[in-house]
């Protein structure tokens, strides 16, 4: 370990760093001043001509993976090779007898700077050290830059030194890691996770659905190595971070939420180029720390500020919500400008039972906002015959609702029920969507919704999908075809034939045109669980674009 290192679990809490606002230049070379003090002095090889002194600024990952794979965090040891997450600075070549000096100024507890020599300025050195003098030669030189931690920033200030020791030219140039960005719907696909089960009439039919989609991008993950907890959505959330030089990073963000899942990020997710982390205690886990409570939006405009990764979104109501040491770490990266929204009305209290995107090529915006609207599935449920039977809803609890037709789902308080559901939460929440992303109405798709009152604690009664929720989706987009896997509603008489359902009938009517839409069967495991499609799986995504290009006038502010 370096002098002055800290050890990982010191190192595990400290969050991502500030951005510099004390002068840095904008992306690209920094400002170059060049002097000349007049002198004739002999050991002055430049007789007076300006020095050309230009440097690039550096944007690169943080250090935070084992590329060597020593079960300990590359951060924490000396460069060694195949060590991909370390920057390069380019410092230009100047006449004999000259030398540089180099000035770091920001989060110096996160960022470092190695000469050739092992010889560094910033974090390592104890004390640390904000200035290294070296002579690069007329060929000048390459030095490494490293960074600790997601969207910390610097400055640093070179000089030029004649032999004399007076300056002859100078720049200023930012050093900056990636922040951690969340993935959005609109994403390219890498990869589709989900927890395979035999226990509660099992989920094989849903897994066959999704295999015969997905092919080798589907991971099926034992249940019996997780407990059997099925709730992969819950357990993790991904992240990216991308440097200048192409690395990247993906950040699995483990929920404190440590249930049966708990296991899974921690055992196969250390590996090059990713990383399993935790913000938060388990101690104080609640249902809303779960990641159905976490999601992003694809880019929006919102007024006249332009937000390339879209924004996070989770619910949060008073003390009743996302947890706030990783609602704070979510905040320190900036570029997402994370709001939250009330879910404490649900039972399970995720942001995913009532929201979700998906890609739209016909769309000025690229996508459709669905949200859940109690008023269009009364539309549908006044439109059918109310002696129509329902078998899936007939069956007795625990494996259905003991509703055998229509009418037993349009019973007076289920009607007004839902009515309130909607007048107290929905529409304040849809408003609040709709001024936080800079929506419009033609942006938003109602999806119809029914809900049940369940006692789930204090506040009771609380809100769960009667009709199983169909905007609880994944999206998967793939080379041939954006792909939607959706909870089959069974609205049904013929359980064979979904083509007579009016639920799928009205989704797929409001669906754009492009999209594969596949209803998949999760009505034992996951319907009766509390949960839908989204719940039950998980994507890794491709990053869509640099953060250094697209999105600096969010960090610089």
């Amino acid at each position: 370990m370096l002098p002055g290192c800290k050890d990982e679990d010191e190192r595990a809490d400290d969050g991502a760093g500030t951005t510099s606002d004390d002068g840095a230049d904008d992306l690209g070379t920094g400002t170059t001043e060049s002097h000349d003090d007049g002198s004739d002095d002999d050991d002055d090889d430049t007789n007076g001509e300006e020095i050309d002194f230009q440097m690039e600024s550096v944007f690169g990952t943080p250090n935070l993976d084992d590329d060597d794979e020593n079960g300990q965090r590359d951060w924490l040891q000396l460069p060694f090779e195949g060590d991909n997450d370390l920057s390069q600075l380019t410092v230009p070549g100047v006449p004999e007898g000259y030398r540089v000096e180099l000035v770091l100024s920001g989060d110096l507890e996160h960022i470092r700077i190695w000469d050739a020599n092992g010889g560094l300025i910033g974090h390592g050195s104890d004390p640390i050290q904000d200035t290294l003098v070296f002579a690069p030669g007329p060929e000048g030189t390459v030095l490494d830059v490293e960074f600790a931690e997601y969207n910390v920033a610097g400055t640093l200030l070179a000089t030029v030194l004649d032999p004399n020791g007076a300056e002859a030219a100078s720049t200023t140039i930012d050093l900056h890691s990636s922040p951690m960005i969340m993935n959005h719907h609109l994403q390219p696909t890498e990869e589709v996770w989900v927890v395979e089960v035999s226990n509660w009439g099992g989920n094989a039919s849903m897994v066959a659905d999704l295999e015969a989609v997905l092919g080798d991008k589907l991971t099926k993950v034992p249940g019996n190595q997780v407990g059997l907890d099925v709730w992969i959505q819950d357990e993790i959330e991904l992240a990216t971070s991308v440097g200048a030089n192409g690395t990247r990073l993906d950040t699995m963000i483990d929920s404190i939420r440590e249930r049966g899942l708990g296991v899974y990020p921690k055992a196969t997710q250390v590996y090059p180029d990713s990383i399993p982390r935790m913000w938060g205690s388990p101690a104080s886990a609640t249902t809303f720390d779960a990641f159905g409570n976490l999601e992003a939006s694809p880019p929006v405009t919102v007024g006249d500020v332009e937000y390339p990764f879209g924004r996070i979104y989770y619910g949060k109501e008073g003390p009743a919500g996302l947890d706030d040491v990783l609602a704070n770490h979510l905040d320190a990266q900036t570029v997402q400008n994370p709001f939250h929204v009330n879910t404490s009305w649900l039972c399970v209290g995720h942001i995913d039972e009532i929201s979700s995107f998906v890609p739209d090529s016909a769309s000025p915006k690229g996508f459709k906002f669905l949200f859940s609207d109690v008023g269009a599935a009364v539309d549908i449920l006044e439109g059918m015959d109310p002696a129509t039977s329902l078998p899936r809803f007939g069956l007795a609890e625990p494996n259905g609702h003991g509703i055998p037709t229509v009418n037993g789902l349009l019973t007076n308080s289920l009607r007004a029920f839902n009515e309130d559901r909607q007048a107290l939460y929905l529409d304040p929440i849809r408003e609040r969507f709709i001024a936080e992303l800079g929506l419009d109405e033609e942006d938003i798709v109602d999806v119809p919704t029914w809900f049940e009152p369940i006692n789930c604690g204090p506040g009771s009664p609380h809100a769960v999908a009667l009709v199983p929720g169909t905007v609880n989706l994944l999206v998967a987009n793939l080379e041939d075809a954006s792909h939607l896997f959706i909870a089959d509603p069974f609205v049904r008489s013929d359980l064979g034939d979904q083509s007579s359902d009016p639920f799928i009938q009205d989704f797929v009517a409001r669906m754009p045109r492009d999209l594969q839409v596949h209803f998949v069967d999760n009505w034992f495991v996951y319907h009766m669980g509390l949960g839908e499609v989204h719940c039950a799986t998980n994507a890794r995504r491709t990053p869509s674009s640099s953060w250094f290009e697209t999105a600096m006038h969010l960090l610089e502010n």
